[in-house]
């Protein structure tokens, strides 16, 4: 990548790098086309070009960069202390939801890039997917829903709320909702289900089926 990418004015780089997260965070990349990205960006292909080299370059680039942004968000928002899930993974979502003010397929792009199969693009990207990996897998080691003592019950809640909340997440994003109405959808969805798994006693739980 050209350094002289970061001597642009704010808006331009956040036009350039909004308009192609957009586009492969809906697409993948293999589908992504360059075309798209100058489009939403709002300026010329020879622009992107060359401060990019090639649609390898940009999405290098853009996935580096959206690990550093979401790793500088989730430092200033979560307490790595907090050992109640409910509590971390709400911390989490604003988190997610705080990076979205600024960059709003961020989450999108993360979550489609984690199921990305072109090799060459995985391999590039390795150290970055190591480091953001491994982040996440340190943040919820030690937070646990005390609550229920079942803990097949427990990993079936955990997949309910990451299922629930990237659903939410790319909804509102494609209907462009502001990131305080995504955070406050997500926060009600979490309460929920803390109250619905946790308030209810496990012999009922058996009993009701939920989550059994």
């Amino acid at each position: 990548m050209n350094e002289k990418f970061f001597d642009l004015a704010r808006e331009k780089q956040d036009r350039m790098i909004n308009g192609a997260m957009e586009v492969f965070a809906k697409n993948g990349y293999k589908h992504a086309s360059t075309d798209d990205m100058v489009k939403a960006a709002g300026i010329s292909k020879g622009l992107l070009f060359h401060y990019f080299g090639s649609k390898e370059g940009i999405y290098v680039f853009l996935y580096d960069y959206c690990v550093k942004y979401m790793l500088l968000e989730l430092s200033t928002v979560v307490d790595e202390k907090e050992t109640d899930y409910f509590e971390l993974i709400k911390q989490i979502a604003l988190a997610k939801t705080k990076a979205g003010r600024s960059y709003p397929c961020l989450t999108m792009f993360l979550e489609e890039a984690a199921h990305e199969t072109e090799q060459d693009i995985v391999a590039k990207t390795a150290e970055s997917r190591r480091i953001y990996d491994e982040h996440m897998e340190a943040l919820i080691k030690s937070a646990e829903i005390e609550s229920v003592s079942d803990k097949t019950r427990r990993e079936r809640i955990k997949k309910l709320l990451d299922y629930t909340i990237s659903s939410i997440i790319r909804e509102k994003t494609r209907e462009k909702a502001n990131s305080e109405a995504v955070y406050r959808e997500i926060k009600a969805y979490i309460e929920l289900v803390k109250e619905m798994a946790c308030n209810l006693p496990e012999s009922k739980k058996e009993e009701s089926g939920f989550l059994a």
